[in-house]
């Protein structure tokens, strides 16, 4: 079936990355303080971004592009999941599951009998969401910097 070597992927990249969650949080601290802590972060790094790069693959390689999910969806759930990504990584991705089943309900709803493609309900959240991002990291100005 499709969905046999996608799942595989997923749950082998979903689990290293939990396993591999505290280690996460320890780099947030930053490589000197996680270095002083005696972590290999090259070593550590390089699986991440590996793990990344595979549940990434495989989830697109399933269920096709959907932009802005991995924008929107853990800065969200990082309102709702305040401590460490133990906790963050299994919300980011219910919510990311929930969310994209809602926009699949509103393409399928929104313009009945016809169906809107579920990629521009998606970016049409998604877009203003990550300019309310830029915006609120460069602190709300418009401009040029100080």
């Amino acid at each position: 079936s499709k969905l046999h070597p996608a799942w595989i992927y997923i749950a082998v990249g979903f689990a290293t990355t939990m396993l591999l969650s505290h280690e996460l949080d320890i780099l947030s601290l930053g490589d000197r303080t996680a270095k002083s802590l005696g972590m290999n972060v090259k070593a550590v790094r390089f699986i991440l971004l590996l793990s990344a790069a595979l549940l990434a693959g495989a989830a697109v390689s399933f269920a096709g592009l959907l932009s802005f999910i991995g924008l929107i969806v853990p800065h969200i759930a990082r309102h709702f999941v305040k401590s460490g990504n133990f906790r963050l990584i299994p919300a980011s991705a219910l919510l990311g599951a929930v969310f994209v089943t809602l926009c699949d309900l509103i393409s399928r709803t929104l313009f009945a009998p016809y169906e809107i493609q579920l990629g521009i309900i998606i970016s049409y959240i998604g877009v203003p969401f990550f300019i309310y991002l830029i915006m609120k990291k460069r602190g709300g100005r418009h401009g040029d910097r100080a």
